[in-house]
């Protein structure tokens, strides 16, 4: 069998954006479903309307799943504050026979990111952090290439993409297997270039900095402050933002690889280092809690 050859980061790529039983744990919006679906416009869905294209919605999972060879993927639905429908397809692994159900957990990839925005908007509300602190205020050993950018730089500067660090910076040092505080430290050695606050460019690192700056403020490590402020306040009980906890989940999604056409639970992506930005897990029960926070405007 020929084997493609591929970084763990483009491994995780890969899963993400073909579901591959991996984060394609979806929280729709059920009156966006049921437009979709035909059966209604997405404004003033009715519940009737929406449990009546529940059937479409299922049989284009199946028809989905079927035709991609993607193992499994987990839905759930809120509309007017209730979880209306939470559930399971597939296969937790390929080949093997464990089912994903709506409690089946998944690794989140860059959907930590809004998880984490979360976090740090509480912080805000509890008058914590602005989001215009200087990222050099809780986080001081922090140094960008430039001494004007440090120094100018703020949570809303990472968070917005904004830095100056050029496209997903610092992502092959964590595939190489360094940790969280050598890719931060090293992020200092990449030229900005006139670039800061003048050019968009998606930094997995520069994010993560954001929220351990954040994180710093508060006092706690990022994985603590995550899940008094955010999962344990919403009941989010099998979310987590430490791999370890997702390992010791019994009922856990693999991530899955593209071979030669079949899709291979071959590898285990480890994003502790920027777990910010793409280190959370869950399950969509889990998620329509948090979904049924920001519909109600936080």
């Amino acid at each position: 069998m020929k084997q493609q050859r591929v970084t763990s980061r483009q491994i995780f790529k890969v899963g993400v954006s073909t579901g591959g039983s991996l984060a394609f744990a979806v929280a729709g919006n059920a009156s966006r479903l049921a437009s979709a679906a035909g059966t209604s416009t997405a404004v003033g869905a009715t519940r009737d309307k929406v449990m009546a294209a529940l059937p479409d919605l299922e049989k284009l999972v199946k028809d989905t799943l079927e035709k991609s060879g993607v193992p499994g993927m987990a839905i759930s639905i809120v509309h007017q504050d209730q979880t209306v429908y939470a559930k399971g397809f597939g296969v937790r692994e390929a080949g093997k026979p464990d089912a994903v159900d709506a409690d089946t957990v998944f690794q989140l990839a860059s959907v930590s990111k809004p998880l984490g925005s979360t976090v740090i908007a509480g912080l805000v509300s509890d008058h914590v952090v602005k989001w215009d602190d200087r990222i050099g205020n809780y986080y001081p050993a922090f140094q960008m290439h430039d001494a004007y950018v440090t120094d100018a730089l703020t949570i809303r500067d990472m968070y917005s993409h904004r830095s100056g660090l050029p496209d997903h910076a610092g992502d092959l040092l964590e595939d190489m297997g360094y940790d969280r505080a050598e890719v931060l430290r090293r992020l200092r050695l990449i030229p900005t270039q006139n670039n800061f606050r003048s050019h968009y460019a998606y930094t997995n690192f520069g994010l993560t900095a954001g929220g351990v700056a954040a994180a710093n403020a508060a006092g706690k490590s990022w994985e603590d402050l995550s899940e008094e402020r955010l999962y344990r306040r919403l009941g989010m009980s099998s979310t987590s933002s430490r791999l370890s906890d997702f390992l010791a989940r019994a009922n856990r999604a693999r991530g899955h690889v593209l071979i030669d056409g079949q899709w291979v639970a071959k590898y285990q992506r480890e994003p502790d280092a920027q777990s910010p930005a793409g280190g959370a897990s869950s399950s969509v029960n889990d998620m329509a809690r948090w979904m049924r926070l920001h519909l109600n405007g936080g």
